[in-house]
């Protein structure tokens, strides 16, 4: 087996995109869901992170709140820096809540800011999968290219003989 046939495996990266480019259209959409559809709850702030690595800020949070229908629900959740810095000060937040969504809880306070993270995130996507797909489609030409002169066998035959 020739070794630029592994070339072809090139073609997961814009398969990764495709499916991130999904799943944060799935996260948006379920977020607007969550904020239109959820019920409104005063959550307890429980217990609140945030790490500094280098370049990158995140944190998290672990939210308290008892529903309508009895239940104590307590969820962590993952801030990223935007969100996590407005919420220091903050023992407890106003969130809206939908059981059974793909996002859960949304603190209505940060609404906006995740929304417009989320489409950045989509943004951010489907510029990979363009130029993925860019370098996946000369990769692969590459690759058929070689392949394709592997398999031409020469054959030299001496024609200046007599016979």
């Amino acid at each position: 087996m020739s070794k630029y046939k592994y070339l072809y495996l090139v073609w997961l990266l814009p398969a990764w995109f495709v499916f991130l480019s999904l799943q944060q259209t799935l996260v948006y959409f379920s977020v607007i869901d969550t904020y239109e559809n959820g019920t409104s709850y005063t959550a307890e702030v429980v217990e609140f992170e945030l790490k500094q690595i280098a370049a990158q800020t995140n944190g998290y949070a672990v939210l308290r709140f008892t529903t309508d229908k009895g239940a104590e629900i307590q969820k962590k959740i993952s801030l990223p820096v935007e969100i996590a810095a407005s919420i220091t000060q903050y023992k407890s937040i106003p969130i809206r809540y939908l059981d059974g969504a793909y996002v859960e809880i949304v603190m209505i306070s940060s609404y906006k800011v995740y929304k417009d993270l989320v489409l950045t995130n989509i943004g951010m996507a489907i510029i990979g999968l363009l130029i993925t797909l860019g370098i996946a489609a000369a990769t692969h030409r590459f690759a058929r290219k070689k392949l394709g002169e592997e398999e031409v066998e020469f054959v030299i035959e001496r024609v200046d003989q007599d016979e």
